[in-house]
C-alpha cells in the first residue's frame, strides 16, 4: 500500500507539471472541451473543433513478469471442512495483452469511452500452502498454472482545460486453473485447483493531458474503495472428494489504476505511441466451504484475492476524419 501511495504522489506531480508549464507559455492542451476528449482513453485529442467524434485506439502490451503478483487465500474459522483449515495460492499473472478503446463525443465538454482488454496468459507455476487440522500438517505444492483475464468498461468524461473528470463501471473476469502438483507431499499428482473471480467495479478518476500540434501526453488515474462481485475456489483432492468455496458476494475490497500514454502524429491526425499501466485490486468475502455431497463436512471460510500488474506496450489511433 505504501508503494502505491508513493507512486500516486509521483505520478500526480508528473501529471500536473505539463499543465502548469503550458499555462505559462502556450495554453495549448488537450481536454480543453470535447473535441480533444476522445483522447481520454485513446484517440487524436488534437483540440481542433473539427476533430472526429469517433477515434478508436488499439493497444498491444506485455504483462511484465512478477513473482507471485496474484494470491488467493482461504482460512477456516474453525477446524475446516474435512480438516482443510487453510489454503494459500500464489502465482504470477503475465502474458500478451490486446486492448481497444472507442471514444464517442456526446456534446460540449462531454464524451463516452468504451474499452476492452484481453490477456493471453502464458503457462506458469503456482505455489500452494495447505494446512490441515487433524493431524496438524502443512503441505507445500508446486503446480502448473494457467490463467485467463479480461475486462470491459465504460466511462463518462467531463473535460475542461487540461483535465477531465471520469466516472464509470468496469466488469472484470479472472480465472485460473492449477494442475499436476510436482512436489506431491500429501497428494498423488491427480489433484486440481480452479478459481474464478467475477467483479463489477464502479470507479471515479481524472485525466491530465498535454497536447500540441504533433504529440500528446496523457496520465489517468482511476479508483474506488470497494468491489462488488463473487468468487469460487474448487479443490479436487481425489476423484471422490471435491472441496468448494462458492460465495455470491464480495464484502470489501479496493481498486486503483494508473495509466499513461505518449503519442505522436504519423499520418494526418492518426497517432502511434507507447503506454504504461499499473493496477491493483483486493477483494474479500466470507462464506461456506464444503466437501460436496457431504453437508457435515463444511465450515465458514474467510476469502481474499490480491492482484497487481504492470503492462507496457504500444498503441495506434485511427482518425476517421483522415482520408485513407
Amino acid at each position: 500500500m505504501r508503494r502505491g501511495l508513493i507512486l500516486f504522489v509521483g505520478i500526480m506531480a508528473l501529471a500536473l507539471a505539463p499543465t502548469f508549464v503550458g499555462a505559462q507559455y502556450s495554453g495549448a492542451f488537450g481536454l480543453s472541451g470535447l473535441p480533444s476528449m476522445p483522447s481520454m482513453f485513446g484517440g487524436s485529442g488534437s483540440g481542433n473543433a473539427a476533430s472526429p467524434g469517433i477515434a478508436p485506439a488499439f493497444y498491444v502490451g506485455w504483462g511484465i513478469p512478477q513473482d507471485r503478483n496474484t494470491s488467493v487465500s482461504l482460512t477456516a474459522q474453525n477446524l475446516g471442512a474435512s480438516n482443510v483449515r487453510s489454503v494459500d495460492i500464489k502465482f504470477p499473472t503475465n502474458g500478451l495483452w490486446l486492448g481497444t478503446a472507442l471514444p464517442v463525443s456526446l456534446g460540449d465538454n462531454f464524451s463516452f469511452v468504451a474499452t476492452g482488454w484481453y490477456l493471453f496468459g502464458g503457462d506458469n507455476h503456482a505455489n500452494s500452502w495447505d494446512n490441515y487440522a487433524v493431524p496438524a500438517a502443512q503441505d507445500l505444492n508446486d503446480w502448473s498454472a494457467k490463467h485467463n483475464w479480461w475486462f470491459v468498461d465504460g466511462a463518462l468524461a467531463y473535460g475542461w482545460t487540461g483535465f477531465a473528470a471520469l466516472v464509470g463501471l468496469r466488469y472484470d473476469n479472472y480465472t485460473a486453473s492449477l494442475t499436476s502438483p510436482n512436489n506431491l507431499g500429501l497428494f498423488n499428482g491427480q489433484q486440481e485447483v480452479s478459481f474464478l473471480s467475477s467483479a463489477w467495479i464502479p470507479f471515479i478518476g481524472f485525466q491530465s493531458a498535454y497536447t500540441d500540434a504533433m504529440q500528446s501526453l496523457k496520465i489517468r488515474m482511476l479508483g474506488i474503495p470497494t468491489i462488488v462481485g463473487y468468487s469460487y475456489v474448487g479443490l479436487t483432492v481425489d476423484p471422490a472428494t471435491r472441496f468448494e468455496y462458492n460465495n455470491p458476494n464480495y464484502t470489501a475490497g479496493h481498486f486503483f489504476e494508473v495509466f499513461g500514454e505518449y503519442t505522436r502524429k504519423f499520418f494526418g491526425s492518426s497517432q502511434a505511441g507507447v503506454f504504461l499501466r499499473w493496477n491493483s485490486a483486493r477483494a474479500t468475502s466470507s462464506g461456506t466451504g464444503e466437501i460436496l455431497n457431504n453437508v457435515a463436512l463444511q465450515d465458514t471460510y474467510n476469502f481474499s484475492l490480491n492482484r497487481s500488474s504492470w503492462t507496457v506496450g504500444g498503441l495506434m489511433t485511427l482518425d476517421f476524419s483522415t482520408p485513407f
